[in-house]
């Protein structure tokens, strides 16, 4: 069975749709939430190939949640930045990039498979 780029783009697709949800929600269970901003910003933009492959999944919200993450803010000195983050992005990101790489490797180990298999069968 050969992979389309159909099914590997939905795959993509589901993965950004899933990192999103996953930031809302350590948003809000940390309860990071002064003014709703940073949860309403979470945009994804998703580039593709001129052969319909996705190219580069971007992802985009306002910079200072990278600043709750990392505990730099207001009133925060600098030998306790780091010490009162609210970590929301890393661990879930490296963690996803992680699985999303074994998983591109099992979606284009199958097709190079599927193509081989075409290729001495032909």
């Amino acid at each position: 069975m050969t992979l389309t780029n159909g099914s590997k783009n939905e795959y993509y697709h589901a993965w950004a749709k899933m990192m999103v949800t996953i930031w809302l929600d350590k948003i809000a269970t940390l309860n990071i939430y002064d003014t709703g901003e940073l949860f309403k910003s979470f945009a994804t933009e998703i580039a593709m190939q001129a052969n319909g492959d996705v190219d580069k999944i971007a992802f985009s919200y306002l910079y200072y949640g990278r600043m709750v993450d990392m505990g730099v803010r207001r009133g925060v000195k600098m030998e306790d930045a780091g010490k009162k983050g609210k970590p929301w992005y890393n661990k879930s990101w490296y963690h996803s990039i992680k699985l999303l790489t074994e998983k591109r490797a099992e979606l284009y180990g199958e097709e190079f498979k599927a193509l081989i298999f075409e290729t001495l069968n032909f």
